[in-house]
């Protein structure tokens, strides 16, 4: 039966067991653990059994409080794991059991949807809230499926059990087989990173993804290659790594002109700077016989196939 500990004295700690009974035990623990027990029950001393029921009210009223399951009480995160796909920027905050406890957008573009999916996925395993995320995200329009897109993720955890199950969640989730499905670049991201990330407004994976050191300047230009036109650089440094060389994707707009060929009719003349072959005579009709000086236009030719 599981129960949180709720003090420890001598070696021994007291804690309140989920039918709301206080025990003891000398397993080793700290305060506000929770632990399995058996069903033994030892209190020892009327001093010490008043202190811990008081400690046990306070105990059950943040259970209820909280308004969840006994197993879910920790409302504190262990980890943090940031996932970037397509124009999505997501982090999922993680308590100790592996479940998730929050989801905040990590830009205005994803603030909206990771309101919709937090309370859908709150309490889910953190395999499970991911899948679901990636569905939903597929259902949006955000991500296409089996697309060769890349997803950017980033593990913060002191955990190093939580962690690779974390990594191992994100694996299962983005699966790139027979180069169908996105390909996962995955980060192990410090608590310091994760900070500076979060004070300059990026995402933790993408702020160390960036710093990778393990790349030769070939490996980069790959990335950028395969990624160009189909990977969000809003979340990129400049400072850190350049931008992408420009190659033949689709431009903006430049200088108020419009993007793409001109209009059909408008091409340029080729070859040479005379009138084209469909010269119109309308527009350029041939030279009246009345002219002032005729002798100025003597080499005017006024048959368009000629010309």
């Amino acid at each position: 039966m599981k129960a949180i500990v709720l003090e420890i004295k001598n070696g021994e700690a007291a804690v309140l067991r989920e039918d709301g009974i206080v025990v003891t035990t000398r397993q080793k623990c700290r305060v506000g653990d929770t632990i399995e027990v058996d069903d033994r029950v030892k209190i020892g001393g009327v001093k010490r059994f008043n202190r811990i029921a008081r400690l046990a009210v306070v105990a059950m009223l943040v259970i209820c409080i909280a308004g969840g399951s006994f197993g879910y009480m920790t409302a504190s995160a262990s980890s943090y794991v940031s996932v970037d796909a397509g124009e999505t920027s997501l982090e999922f905050a993680v308590n100790r059991f592996g479940r998730v406890i929050s989801v905040e957008g990590l830009d205005e573009g994803s603030e909206e949807f990771a309101q919709t999916i937090a309370a859908e996925v709150k309490n889910k395993k953190f395999d499970e809230a991911v899948t679901h995320t990636k569905t939903r995200m597929e259902e949006a329009g955000l991500i296409e499926e089996d697309a060769a897109d890349a997803v950017v993720a980033g593990v913060t955890s002191g955990n190093e059990k939580q962690k690779e199950e974390l990594q191992q969640g994100l694996q299962n989730t983005f699966p790139h087989k027979d180069g169908k499905g996105p390909k996962l670049y995955m980060m192990n991201v410090t608590a310091e990173e994760r900070q500076e990330a979060i004070e300059k407004k990026q995402s933790p994976g993408m702020f160390a993804f960036q710093r990778r050191d393990d790349w030769s300047e070939e490996d980069w230009e790959e990335f950028y290659e395969e990624y160009e036109d189909r990977f969000d650089w809003d979340d990129w440094d400049e400072d850190v790594r350049p931008m992408p060389p420009q190659g033949s994707g689709p431009r903006p707009p430049q200088d108020g002109m419009p993007q793409g060929q001109p209009p059909e009719g408008m091409q340029p003349p080729q070859g040479h700077m005379g009138p084209p072959e469909d010269w119109d005579e309308d527009a350029r009709p041939e030279l009246p016989e009345d002219a002032d000086d005729p002798e100025e236009f003597s080499d005017f030719d006024d048959d368009p196939e000629d010309l």
